[in-house]
Formats: structure tokens, C-alpha cells, sequence
């Protein structure tokens, strides 16, 4: 059973092709792309899209949290949504309600190179567990975005899952999980982004324990739904109509009080373009509102005001908004993106290049039939 557990995982790196990827190209055009263009303020709904149960006898992390403990917790705290991403495998508690949203993490790798995956129709078990090149990533996000709606890079800086280097060629991703109670990623969001990837922002707690206040209600996103219908949700994530929150991120805070503070978390009000002016205001005064645009670089700040505009200048490939609070709260919005043509896409391209991959495939063959006749040599000496 050992033997064929270990050659299916070999198998895996013999599957996996060798990719060709485009250079990094930053976003142009005379376009602007606003994912807000058509929001309504009284549409906000807060979701959280990675949360563990106990799943696999307790092996994992989330041995301590039930499907109703979960529930509960995210209920005081005023979520509209909590989808579990157990580990490898779709977990179906409230499978019966329209706003029902298949989800799981894959990924069982030393490096945590995880996948949140959304809309999932199946689970899939290919894996590389020992290590991965920007080729075998690709590969993974390729066969993940068969079975499921919407693949999301999870956690990328933590272990170094995904590399800033990574970040520059990976395509085929729709969303990032910028922002994890773990860990926050944005230097990763900005390279994807700078490179051309237009991806938009996750927020996650990842909790393990429910009933640590660390890891509940810290970071999640709000998304802009007319109803919490999965198609409705599902769409909206999709043309960027949600924002990351970094809440209160004080640690070993009473989750009482967390509970008690969550219920006025600000509010984004309005995102609007008007030509080449963007303005953006929120429900309580921001400590300061930054514009940042390619490379992460700061474009403007303004301090002490619930509101503020940048005009968008023509070297301006993206633009994000960040409102930073006097608790820590942030919130991130998604960018507005420069683009050409009928709509926004992403620019990276990522292709199977099959040259490379047959002559990777011979060096293979070529490695096993030299320790297939070392094995036979040694067993001939013996023999004597």
C-alpha cells in the first residue's frame, strides 16, 4: 500500500508538463475599468472562505471546530456567510440553501502552495509534495480551474507558497488571499498585479479554533450582492465587486469585545469614475486614504476625512485605495485597471511548451533506465 501511495506521488511530477510563459507586461489602454461602476451601498455582505472543521479523523488543523460551532460563532459576529475549506474534501453542511457555496482548500505540500478553490464540483488529489517550480504551480491552477468556479492563491507569502518571481508569470487565477489572520500578503498582490495578472483581493480568516478570538472575524471580505444567492455572490466576486478588511488586528483580544466591536466596522459608501477622477468615500472618518499604483507605490494620501479623489494620471496602469483606521482596521479595495479592447483581462500567458516537456519526459526515462541497470548490475554481482 506504501509502494503504490509513492508512486502515485511520483507519477505526479512525471505528469506535470514544462510551461512557457509570457514576460510581465503592465496594464495599458485608453480604458479604465471600474469593478465598482454599478454598486449599491445597501448591498454589502460579509463572507469568510476558509474556516477548517474536523475532517480525516482529526489529522488536521480544525479538529476542534464543529459545522455548528462555526456557525454559531460567525453568527454573533455577523457574518451572512462562512464557507468551510476543509482539507481535501467539500464539506456540504447547508448544501440545501440557494446561497450554498461548495468550497475547499487543496494542497497537502511541505509548502503550503494551497488553493482555495470556490464553486467546487470535485475535489481534486493531484498534488506535488516535495517541491514545485513555477511550471508545476501553473499546472496545478490548471487543473483546479476545470472543476471550480474560482481558484484562489491561499496564503502566498506564507513558506514562500508563492513567490514574487512566481507572481510574475502565474495566469489562470482569478483571486488572491491577500489578506489571512496569519498573514498578510500584499507585496504579492502588487507584483501579480504590476505584471499584468488582473486578480482581485480574498480576505480569510483560515481559522483553525473558532473559539480563539485571533482568528476569528480578523480578515474576510465584503462583497456587493443584491441577494446572497450562490449565482449572485458568484458573479459579483468575479467583476471585483468586494474588499478586503484587515479588522482590528490586536492579538489575544476577548472575543467578546471583538463582537461587540465588529458591529461598527466601517462601511465603503461610494467607488465612482468620473473621466479620469476617481472618488471613493466610506461611512466613518480614515485615519488616512492612500492610492497606491504600480510596483505598490504610493500615489496619494489623504488624512483625516471619511472621503477623498485622485485624478488617475496617464502612467497609471492600476490604482488601488486603502483606508487605514486609528485601531488598525484596514480596508482594501479593489484596483481600477487600464485596459484596451471589449473588456479587462489578464495579460500573463502561460502555455504548455512541448519540446521541453518531451525532453524533461526522456530525462526521466533516461534516469530510471540508469537505476534499473545499476539495480540489475548489483543484483548480478550478487548472484555470482
Amino acid at each position: 500500500m506504501l509502494l503504490i501511495l509513492i508512486g502515485m506521488l511520483v507519477m505526479f511530477y512525471l505528469m506535470a508538463p514544462v510551461y512557457k510563459f509570457s514576460e510581465p507586461v503592465a496594464f495599458h489602454g485608453s480604458k479604465l475599468y471600474n469593478p465598482y461602476r454599478d454598486m449599491n451601498p445597501d448591498y454589502w455582505h460579509r463572507y469568510n472562505f476558509q474556516v477548517q472543521s474536523k475532517v480525516w479523523w482529526g489529522i488536521t488543523n480544525g479538529r476542534k471546530n464543529s459545522n455548528e460551532l462555526i456557525d454559531s460563532i460567525y453568527n454573533v459576529l455577523g457574518f451572512d456567510y462562512v464557507a468551510t475549506s476543509d482539507y481535501q474534501q467539500i464539506n456540504y453542511h447547508g448544501s440545501g440553501k440557494p446561497s450554498f457555496i461548495p468550497t475547499y482548500e487543496h494542497g497537502y505540500n511541505l509548502f503550503k502552495t494551497h488553493q482555495v478553490c470556490i464553486g467546487a464540483r470535485r475535489v481534486l488529489w493531484i498534488d506535488l509534495i516535495l517541491f514545485q517550480t513555477t511550471s508545476m504551480k501553473q499546472w496545478i491552477i490548471d487543473q483546479l480551474d476545470k472543476d471550480c468556479e474560482i481558484v484562489v492563491l491561499a496564503h502566498p507569502k506564507l513558506r514562500d507558497g508563492y513567490t514574487l518571481e512566481d507572481l510574475k508569470k502565474l495566469t489562470r487565477y482569478r483571486f488572491m488571499e491577500v489578506l489571512n489572520s496569519a498573514i498578510i500578503s500584499m507585496k504579492h498582490w502588487d507584483t501579480a498585479l504590476s505584471s499584468g495578472q488582473m486578480v482581485w483581493i480574498l480576505g480569510d480568516d483560515d481559522a483553525h479554533d473558532v473559539m480563539n478570538s485571533n482568528e476569528v472575524g480578523r480578515t474576510f471580505t465584503v462583497i456587493n450582492s443584491p441577494t446572497l444567492n450562490r449565482e449572485d455572490i458568484i458573479n459579483s466576486l468575479k467583476s471585483g465587486k468586494a474588499y478586503g478588511v484587515d479588522f482590528y488586528p490586536k492579538r489575544d483580544v476577548p472575543l467578546k469585545e471583538r463582537i461587540e466591536r465588529i458591529k461598527q466596522v466601517p462601511v465603503v459608501k461610494s467607488v465612482k469614475l468620473s473621466g479620469d477622477t476617481l472618488f471613493v468615500s466610506i461611512d466613518q472618518k480614515a485615519g488616512i486614504i492612500n492610492f497606491v499604483g504600480q510596483g505598490g507605490a504610493l500615489r496619494k494620501a489623504v488624512r483625516d476625512t471619511s472621503s477623498a479623489t485622485y485624478v488617475i494620471r496617464r502612467d497609471d496602469t492600476y490604482v488601488r485605495v486603502e483606508f487605514r483606521f486609528s485601531d488598525g482596521t484596514a480596508i482594501y479595495l479593489n484596483p481600477i485597471i487600464r485596459y484596451e479592447g471589449e473588456k479587462p483581462v489578464s495579460l500573463l500567458k502561460a502555455e504548455v511548451n512541448k519540446t521541453a516537456t518531451l525532453n524533461l519526459r526522456v530525462i526521466y526515462f533516461l534516469i530510471f533506465l540508469s537505476f534499473a541497470f545499476l539495480f540489475a548490475r548489483k543484483n548480478k554481482k550478487k548472484n555470482l
